[in-house]
């Protein structure tokens, strides 16, 4: 084959690896959540988007690699095989993040990738091993189809007669298809058309045209009349407190701070706590302070622990991140001369939660020994009581933070997994879509916190038979929920919307020598600062001065609360209403069971109003 026919052949074979790939992307938007508000235009759009994207993927393996492999003179079939185990690795990845999305509807990012190769970021995961299986599986079938490819590639190359005339059908062909998708986009970015700014978001790194300035100069659209609710300018320094903490001892039992200790559940659906599912917690629900519609900061674990620790929204992440602050809360336990320790199942360094809640704090751990999540938490339920002793006779008022992995690992020994049965033997994410039956899935995750509840119960006898009961304040909760397609929109897991499924979690909150209640007003990760504060160290600022909540006794209404992070947040209102803000700029909003309202008209005022709450805590 002439040099000519080499370089075809490749393009050839990089054509049908564009077509593949791009039905691939097109095949994302199939398997989404948001399929209701696509039309036909919508659809186009992603097709022609698919496929535009999927071309310029691909064109990098033939441009960087084939070509200069071709006109270097080696080998046609080596310069195809080569390429062909690119185009194969591609199409896995993105096979890989089809997964992802279909689970938690984000692609796989640097956040994600960060938490699995940091520095104690595997505990974060847990892939049985049949899953590396389909993994092989998959890439095997991938081999066969790109290796199909190649050989297609070669005959048509050979049963073209107008060369030159197929590169420039295939070309424009190519333009067509980008004018198609950039022109819809410009088009739907400007109109707010639903459709094609849903369909952005199934396309993995993709960053369409838009032209909402050049319009508004030119007089075409207006933009003030477009409905967005981005994040204001803000300024560098940050403002929490807004006024110094003042004190009053008189409040607590005793006169003397009393010891505090946070239990967490990563990833807990609200529906799992009842008496056979969760025995002891259920007990201790008689003896607490128990919050039936308490809602989390955020929908994964960094917002959540934020907003626990520090009162406000991880909106203020990065700024606390590169600040010296700590949260008013463990500043002030420090300043009481806490004894504070931590018993993290997950590694506490990805996400850097060492760094960002207990900066120049030493002696602290920052993750648990053990292979599987099953092991770690066993482990620090045994840590935490080991250290009992010495820490009570040392008379310092205590902190200490239970965070329990086992539920959102989804994992548990067989031996162990039959509380609640039929279930799983391992949590089969590929086996996960809107037909799935959820039982056996969920019967598998109720089994793993029937385990984390029996190492709760073990906890509770430890303070009690230590004598700590009497002077702690005991905090039970989630970091966030876990979704099991409740709504049958396909969700499965945790950040990927604001519905209660993914933000409502338990709260009991035992208190020495209080009667228990049961509380049906709204509270949220914000009030748990301000509560501790107050009810625990005598702290008598208004929770405002450094908070974005109240006190969870406080029965007022919570009005918009916000959850998420700085680029996707969402305002929840009380009676369920979800006002979201994406990536790309634009708002949409929802009712309480995920179906979007087209037509609902938002009022400038609140928006702002709310904007301005949210930022208040910079100067």
């Amino acid at each position: 084959m002439s040099k000519k026919g080499v370089l075809l052949a490749g393009f050839m074979q990089a054509v049908l690896a564009a077509v593949l790939l791009g039905l691939l992307l097109f095949s994302y938007g199939l398997g989404g959540g948001d399929r209701a508000v696509m039309d036909a235009v919508g659809w186009l759009y992603l097709l022609a988007s698919s496929l535009m994207h999927a071309s310029l993927i691909v064109a990098v393996p033939y441009v960087v690699v084939y070509v200069p492999l071709a006109l270097l003179g080696v080998r046609h079939k080596v310069t195809m095989s080569v390429t062909g185990v690119l185009y194969a690795i591609l199409l896995l990845l993105f096979v890989i993040n089809r997964y992802v999305f279909m689970l938690y509807h984000f692609h796989i990012n640097g956040f994600v990738l960060d938490m699995l190769f940091a520095e104690g970021g595997g505990d974060n995961f847990s892939i049985p091993a049949l899953l590396y299986v389909k993994a092989c599986v998959v890439l095997v079938g991938i081999g066969l189809v790109m290796f199909a490819a190649g050989w297609l590639a070669e005959r048509l190359t050979k049963r073209i007669e107008r060369r030159r005339r197929a590169v420039v059908v295939t070309v424009l062909t190519l333009a067509a298809l980008a004018l198609t998708s950039q022109g819809l986009h410009v088009y739907g970015a400007a109109t707010l058309r639903t459709s094609i700014l849903e369909a952005d978001a199934y396309l993995p790194y993709y960053f369409p045209l838009s032209m909402n300035s050049a319009l508004d100069k030119w007089g075409i659209i207006d933009r003030k009349n477009i409905s967005t609710m981005n994040i204001s300018e803000r300024a560098s320094n940050l403002n929490y407190p807004v006024a110094p903490l003042t004190v009053d001892k008189s409040v607590l039992k005793e006169g003397r701070d009393l010891d505090i200790v946070l239990i967490v559940i990563d990833s807990w659906n609200f529906r799992t706590l009842t008496a056979e599912g969760m025995p002891h917690l259920w007990a201790l629900k008689g003896e607490s302070d128990y919050f039936t519609r308490h809602q989390s900061s955020s929908n994964g674990t960094r917002g959540s622990l934020f907003g626990v620790f520090t009162g406000i929204s991880s909106y203020y992440w990065k700024s606390f991140e590169y600040s010296s602050l700590r949260p008013v809360l463990v500043d002030q336990m420090v300043e009481e001369g806490y004894d504070i320790q931590i018993y993290p199942s997950a590694s506490f360094q990805s996400p850097p939660f060492d760094r960002m809640f207990f900066k120049g704090m030493d002696g602290l751990n920052l993750s648990t020994e053990g292979a599987t999540a099953y092991e770690r938490d066993c482990r620090l339920t045994e840590n935490f009581l080991a250290d009992l002793p010495h820490r009570v006779a040392t008379g310092r008022p205590t902190f200490s933070l239970l965070f329990y992995d086992l539920a959102h690992a989804i994992t548990l020994p067989k031996a162990k997994n039959n509380h609640f049965l039929p279930a799983w033997d391992i949590a089969d994410y590929s086996r996960l879509n809107n037909s799935t039956d959820p039982t056996p899935y969920f019967n598998l995750y109720r089994n793993c916190l029937y385990h984390v509840d029996s190492l709760i119960g073990i906890v509770m006898d430890g303070l009690r038979e230590s004598g700590m009961l009497e002077h702690s304040v005991v905090l039970v909760t989630g970091d966030h929920g876990q979704e099991f397609n409740e709504n049958g929109k396909n969700y499965w897991g945790h950040a990927a919307n604001y519905t209660k499924y993914q933000i409502q979690v338990p709260l009991l909150v035992y208190y020495p020598g209080v009667e228990a209640r049961v509380y049906n007003h709204r509270t949220t990760h914000y009030d748990i600062a301000p509560t501790l504060l107050q009810r625990a160290m005598g702290v008598s600022n208004p929770p405002s001065d450094y908070s974005m909540g109240r006190a969870l006794h406080d029965s007022t209404s919570r009005g918009w609360h916000v959850v998420g992070n700085d680029i996707n947040y969402a305002f929840v209102t009380d009676d369920g209403l979800i006002i979201e803000k994406k990536g790309g700029g634009y708002v949409r909003v929802y009712d309480e069971d995920l179906n979007l309202l087209k037509d609902y008209s938002l009022s400038a005022g609140q928006i702002s109003e709310n904007l301005l709450k949210l930022n208040r805590f910079f100067k």
